[in-house]
């Protein structure tokens, strides 16, 4: 049966306002899941800095798993009054982890590698890291391009974590420069619920080594462990120490879904 002009007329916006409910409806969960995945589950930070190279480079996009090390006053943004040492479920860090951390007083979030657990004792004599007493393993590979914080020339080694048992817990490289203020510093022991930080950029880092740029982190401050690179913008170096991005070569296509 042939439908009259009016019901015609009616029954196109009731189609339209059907359609208009769905598209809402869509974005709004896709929206809602967003907004989950990234206060609950991962989220996205930029490297502004040379601290972590060689392992990351100014422009690395890291995705950070906020679960990792459970949930706290700054992975989520908001206070948790109730929760014993203001922190919820998730696992303890480990040796050789980079994670991403708010500093206790400028509020800045920073990346860096964790050294140091409650209970170890770290070091530096020389320029070798020492953990808990005995010298980390380090390989000499070579000699590294400098960075445009520095003009002497920098040395690029393998390091690795052991434990307490002699097992290796991490293997990377950092960029170490000679006799800087650094390369010796007092034994301390790392007190309860604190974490010991480096960069592995050694001598352009501003570390737990400091008082003064960091000292220890204590595990409120935590908000993730860095997992992936998902891309890297390609960031140089101006001549200045001012960065710039290179339009012509947006990206630095190898370091796209970089695993940790």
């Amino acid at each position: 049966m042939a439908l009259s002009e009016n019901e015609q007329v009616h029954t196109k916006p009731a189609r339209d306002r059907g359609s208009m409910r769905e598209w809402l409806s869509l974005i709004l969960v896709i929206g809602g899941l967003f907004f989950f995945v990234r206060w609950f589950l991962f989220e996205p930070f930029r490297i502004p800095s040379e601290s972590m190279l060689p392992t990351l480079e100014v422009g690395d996009m890291v995705v950070v798993s906020k679960f990792s090390y459970g949930y706290g006053d700054f992975s989520l943004d908001f206070d948790l009054p109730f929760m014993p040492d203001n922190r919820l479920l998730g696992g303890s860090p480990k040796h050789g982890e980079i994670a991403v951390f708010r500093h206790p007083r400028s509020k800045r979030n920073l990346i860096k590698r964790i050294i140091g657990l409650p209970g170890d004792t770290v070091q530096m004599i020389n320029g070798q890291l020492f953990l808990n007493g005995e010298p980390m393993p380090q390989k000499l590979v070579g000699a590294a391009s400098n960075t445009s914080l520095s003009n002497k020339p920098a040395q690029l080694i393998d390091e690795q974590l052991i434990d307490r048992q002699g097992e290796v817990t991490a293997a990377y490289q950092i960029l170490n420069f000679a006799d800087t203020v650094f390369d010796n510093t007092p034994r301390l022991t790392i007190p309860a619920d604190t974490y010991f930080f480096m960069g592995d950029n050694r001598d352009n880092s501003g570390d737990s080594r400091s008082n003064r740029d960091l000292g220890l982190v204590h595990k409120r401050f935590l908000i993730g462990k860095a997992e992936i690179v998902l891309f890297s913008l390609n960031i140089q170096a101006h001549p200045e120490d001012l960065y710039f991005w290179a339009y012509w070569n947006p990206f630095r296509w190898g370091r796209f879904v970089k695993i940790l």
